[in-house]
């Protein structure tokens, strides 16, 4: 009896275990299965415009990143439209001394892939960081050709900073704008290198936005620039120091804000723009005309008598003024 109570037991055991085992590799088959399809899935079914536009919302380095891991990111990352080539965007650490080393090399090949990469896909805005220029592994001819790609009819924002103490300075070519490449310019910032415009070339139509960094550049080619920019709605200009005689032309219907910092050389700031509201001025004495229209006045002094200037010259000068702001090395007022 023992014996067939055995017999019975050990196939009952033996089915339990086939049904075991097979509902295990069922349930492996159907996990793979799952997986599977886990790894063939690659996110929702969106328009391949609505792929590009986030795309373009993420910083450079993030949209990089992800171009490596999506095939609807990497058809994307090759028309992106905003272009920041800087040495922390680009992932190169190391200081401003370090030019010699495989970091300016490893600077200038991966600018010249990227943007060699976006050529005629329509950039939007390129940010590019050069530090002690020329010697960064590139020549003038590099960088006339790096804007040749990315300064075409479409492109929104130029950002152009080159930190140069090199005494051969780099002249921005302004036959990059011509030809269309410069009516779709919306913001436009250059630094540290030669910006000379001619008269009768109107090039920067649609600029709202201008700033200009220890640039070279004199007060006629500045009017040349201003008298094509009838859009403008703020001028910065920092350190440049060729300037003596800055006027503003009233064709600049539009401009609202304009600041000027430690110019050393200017001698006078004459406005003609009909609507400016604000003045940001740091620097020496020089002689002001500003416009009834300005209601916002700023003013860093250095070495002059500021109070008394405020006092004796500002009420008849700007007489719809509603705030004034006065720093100095003795007194801050604000009224």
């Amino acid at each position: 009896m023992s014996m067939q109570r055995g017999r019975h037991r050990r196939p009952t055991q033996g089915r339990k275990g086939s049904v075991t085992s097979v509902a295990k590799r069922k349930g492996s088959h159907d996990d793979n299965s799952r997986s599977d399809k886990k790894l063939r899935y690659s996110g929702p079914s969106l328009p391949e415009a609505v792929w590009h536009h986030i795309h373009s919302l993420l910083p450079l380095r993030d949209a990089a990143r992800v171009a490596c891991v999506s095939h609807s990111f990497r058809r994307s990352w090759r028309c992106f439209p905003n272009l920041s080539l800087t040495r922390e965007t680009l992932g190169l650490k190391g200081g401003v001394d370090e030019i010699s080393s495989k970091i300016a090399l490893d600077l200038a090949k991966r600018t010249e892939h990227i943007l060699k990469n976006h050529s005629g896909v329509g950039v939007k805005a390129l940010k590019l960081e050069i530090r002690e220029f020329p010697f960064f592994s590139t020549s003038r001819d590099d960088l006339n050709r790096w804007l040749g790609i990315a300064v075409r009819p479409g492109i929104e924002e130029l950002y152009l900073r080159l930190y140069s103490s090199h005494a051969d300075v780099y002249n921005f070519p302004c036959t990059l704008l011509l030809d269309g490449s410069g009516k779709s310019i919306r913001h436009l910032h250059l630094g540290e290198c030669a910006f000379r415009p001619t008269a009768g070339v109107g090039f920067l139509r649609s600029l709202t936005s201008l700033e200009l960094y220890d640039m070279h550049i004199t007060g006629d080619e500045l009017m040349c620039l201003l008298s094509s920019s009838v859009a403008l709605e703020k001028l910065t200009l920092v350190y440049c120091h060729e300037l003596i005689f800055l006027e503003i032309p009233s064709l600049l219907q539009r401009l609202s804000h304009l600041v000027v910092h430690d110019c050393l050389n200017l001698e006078v700031i004459k406005n003609k723009a009909p609507y400016l509201y604000s003045f940001e001025y740091s620097g020496a004495l020089v002689r002001l005309s500003l416009g009834v229209s300005l209601q916002n006045l700023d003013i860093d002094a250095s070495g002059w008598d500021v109070i008394h200037y405020a006092g004796a010259k500002l009420p008849c000068m700007v007489p719809n003024l509603e705030a004034l702001n006065i720093h100095s090395s003795y007194v801050v007022i604000f009224l």
